[in-house]
C-alpha cells in the first residue's frame, strides 16, 4: 500500500505519535489505522521496520489508565498478531 512505503512511508510518522502522552481519542485513530495497514502482507515489514509493536507495548496502551479504552485495546493485539503472523 502506497500509505507506508516510500516516498510516502507515514508508518515512521504513526509510530512517533504512539506515546504515553498522547491523547487516548488520538491513539484510537492511529491504532485503527495501523490494524487495517497491517493486514496487508505487503506492509509487514515496513510497519515492523518502523518499530509498531514496541511502540505499542510503551505507549501504555495496555495500561490501566487505557482500560476505559477496551476497543483500542483489543485492536493494538490485533495489530500484534498480524505482525507477528509476517514473521
Amino acid at each position: 500500500m502506497a500509505l507506508v512505503k516510500p516516498p510516502v512511508s507515514l508508518a515512521p510518522d504513526l509510530a512517533q505519535l504512539l506515546n504515553p502522552e498522547t491523547d487516548i481519542k488520538v491513539k484510537h485513530g492511529i491504532v485503527g489505522l495501523l490494524k487495517h495497514l497491517a493486514q496487508a502482507q505487503s506492509n509487514r515489514a515496513v510497519l515492523g521496520e518502523a518499530g509498531i509493536i514496541q511502540r505499542l507495548a510503551s505507549c501504555q496502551i495496555w495500561g490501566e489508565k487505557a482500560d476505559i479504552a477496551e476497543r483500542v485495546q483489543v485492536s493494538a493485539i490485533g495489530i500484534a498478531k498480524y505482525m507477528c503472523n509476517a514473521n
